[in-house]
């Protein structure tokens, strides 16, 4: 009898599995409300007469309803937002971590998560003096 292996996940963009701690990137709409972000969207439904905001960029994926969303704000704040994609420069994130514990599980292996990404339509590539030294 053949054993099976676990099925492994694939990793988002928002997250980061390489060691025990499991960090993801949170979005803080808020900022992006502050800020003026270009790729912020809102729209009135009809049907509902609700208003949501979004991300064009897919940067977070949820459209947040707007009074709840106010709601929150007027209290201790609306939070973050799981990333769905990888964000733009310009966008306001922090990492969470799921499990906290010291041990060599629990160390960071991917110190670049904790930057933005250097893809995308907004990327910058980070450049190294020590190539021109060449």
């Amino acid at each position: 009898m053949a054993t099976q292996r676990p099925l492994k996940r694939k990793q988002g963009a928002g997250e980061c599995r390489e060691c025990n701690s499991f960090c993801d990137k949170l979005v803080d709409p808020s900022g992006c409300i502050a800020m003026g972000c270009r790729y912020l969207y809102s729209y009135a439904d009809e049907a509902s007469g609700s208003s949501y905001m979004g991300c064009l960029q897919r940067v977070f994926g949820a459209e947040i309803d707007l009074e709840l969303f106010e709601e929150a704000e007027a209290g201790k704040g609306f939070g973050g937002i799981k990333m769905q994609g990888p964000p733009l420069p310009h966008c306001q994130f922090s990492v969470e971590r799921s499990y906290e514990s010291d041990g060599p599980g629990y160390e960071c292996t991917n110190k670049r998560f904790f930057d933005c990404s250097e893809t995308g339509p907004e990327g910058i590539r980070v450049f190294d003096l020590r190539n021109a030294l060449d």
